[in-house]
């Protein structure tokens, strides 16, 4: 009996989680999501104890094999909601958060959104959207840490891009301001939604323990996500804003 190393077994986890993210943007149900991945790892393992690359499997273009497999199973539209309403959920704990934060250090009665704040978070809704997708470079590279190192040379290379082209943008521009309650709002409004994704997950099951039982843990890892999202973007607002400052990218 052939025992995969770990590498190859990350390769095989990395190439059927950005399918299944794939397949996910292009709109068909979980349940058959969840079994065309099972079927895919099926025969990318049973490859890998042949000794054969995922190439004989997914050819060439994963991407192709993705889109290929997708119209065969005839989607459905994209489905706004369950694509939209966690990214909106993010999207407003990390500005509800930071909200917040800056009432409570700053003492001020209002907050202001500024141009720094939304790339930040765009920036993070970006990479959250596409990283589950750089699982399609596993065929070309095998180990995750050569994916990272190529994603961050790509953004490493545009900020030196940006630099010596002598782009300086005013990161301070207030972009929205409001007061305090309006700030507690859209914390409640965070979690009326995030509680909303989670009766949305678990209305699938059939029964009422199944579904109980779904929806705790969809409570649990929602809440762990968010809490994550709000602290990487955290941390990362305050590394990029003093690397920018001693480039001397503010105005």
């Amino acid at each position: 009996m052939i025992i995969l190393d770990q590498s190859t077994r990350s390769q095989i986890s990395d190439l059927s989680e950005a399918c299944g993210r794939y397949w996910e943007l292009r709109g068909i149900a979980q349940e058959h999501r969840d079994e065309m991945q099972l079927e895919l790892e099926h025969h990318l393992l049973q490859a890998a104890m042949d000794a054969k690359s995922p190439e004989t499997v997914v050819g060439p273009n994963p991407t192709a094999f993705a889109e290929a497999w997708a119209k065969e199973m005839h989607p459905h539209a994209l489905r706004a909601g369950a694509l939209l309403l966690p990214g909106l959920i993010y999207a407003l704990s990390g500005i509800s958060t930071t909200a917040i934060v800056e009432l409570l250090l700053a003492h001020t009665s209002s907050f202001s959104l500024t141009l720094f704040t939304a790339f930040m978070l765009g920036g993070w809704g970006v990479m959250a959207l596409l990283l589950p997708l750089a699982g399609f470079l596993a065929v070309r590279m095998r180990t995750r840490s050569k994916r990272s190192m190529l994603l961050a040379a790509v953004f490493i290379l545009g900020a030196l891009v940006a630099r010596l082209s002598g782009m300086r943008v005013n990161w301070n521009m207030t972009l929205l301001s409001w007061s305090w309650p309006l700030t507690l709002g859209l914390a409640v409004l965070t979690v009326g939604l995030a509680c909303l994704e989670c009766w949305r997950r678990a209305s699938h099951e059939r029964t009422f323990s199944d579904r109980l039982g779904k929806l705790w843990r969809s409570v649990l890892t929602l809440t762990g996500d968010v809490v994550l999202f709000d602290l990487l973007v955290g941390m990362s607002s305050v590394v990029v804003f003093n690397a920018c400052a001693l480039a001397g990218c503010f105005k």
